[in-house]
């Protein structure tokens, strides 16, 4: 009993100083205009407990009411954090299709040019192998693409469809050293042979000696291989190297495409060209 009380003792100290405040305004009720010593008595010594209860509720309100206004600053502050992720998230979004938006219409643009059968596709895949030059293409042989065929960007030969699959191929890129592209200087109208290299690069072999190639010109596919039709950029010549002996020269070429970020092709055949004017 004993230790239930000292558990409970503030709620009983509490409940009995409520019931001698209404056994006082009781008594006062009753006696009115009396001179009543003990509500006198009860009168004075209450006063201070229930300015202090009342000190306490008042207090413990404006606790309360602060906990409230945290608990609502804290929800508002997590709603708005929600929401600044969700903006940024679609900042993000639409930047990514502002970008494929333009990488499109730069592609269409291109489609415009070519006269005859061309299909779109995506990289999918890059082989992670440095001394292999693939990419993958989300188009197979149920889309009509056939081995052999050739992939074009806007800004040029990209490489040829040496593997196809019902729903995919895949490109031997320019950059391959296995890679060999039919192709001209545009202006001095030099002969040779494109082929890739192993750091990424190629060049331009079987130049003769004789031919006028200097750094700067522009390196395009004759359409001579049944391939590539012509005309199309392969790149620029960025070095000139002259054989010590024999007939032959070799320009380094610096390939027109950004081939580890292409991310859309066209896919042609050879009997594709370019439209008259369009080169």
């Amino acid at each position: 009993m004993l230790a239930l009380l000292r558990r409970y003792r503030i709620p009983l100290a509490s409940s009995l100083c409520l019931l001698a405040s209404l056994l006082l305004v009781s008594i006062s009720g009753r006696s009115r205009g009396s001179n009543d010593p003990v509500a006198r008595v009860l009168l004075d010594g209450l006063a201070p407990l229930q300015a202090a209860m009342t000190w306490l509720r008042v207090k413990s309100s404006g606790l309360w009411d602060s906990y409230v206004n945290v608990v609502g600053a804290r929800h508002e502050n997590e709603r708005l954090r929600d929401r600044v992720a969700s903006l940024e998230e679609q900042t993000v979004r639409l930047g990514e299709l502002e970008h494929e938006n333009q990488r499109l219409a730069q592609l269409l643009d291109f489609r415009a040019r070519l006269d005859g059968v061309a299909y779109g596709a995506r990289v999918i895949g890059r082989d992670p192998l440095p001394w292999f030059r693939t990419l993958t293409l989300d188009r197979g042989e149920r889309d009509g693409i056939r081995r052999g065929m050739a992939v074009l960007a806007p800004e040029g030969v990209v490489g040829q469809i040496s593997r196809v699959s019902y729903t995919a191929a895949q490109v031997l890129v320019l950059t391959d050293n296995n890679s060999g592209i039919d192709a001209l200087v545009q202006r001095s109208r030099g002969r040779g042979i494109v082929q890739g290299d192993l750091d990424a690069g190629c060049y331009m072999k079987y130049l003769r000696r004789a031919e006028d190639v200097v750094v700067g010109d522009q390196v395009i596919t004759s359409g001579l291989d049944g391939i590539f039709p012509k005309g199309i950029m392969i790149g620029k010549v960025v070095e000139v190297a002259l054989r010590n002996r024999g007939l032959l020269q070799v320009a380094v070429i610096q390939p027109s495409v950004a081939l580890d970020r292409i991310e859309e092709v066209l896919i042609v055949d050879a009997t594709v060209q370019l439209k008259e004017g369009s080169s």
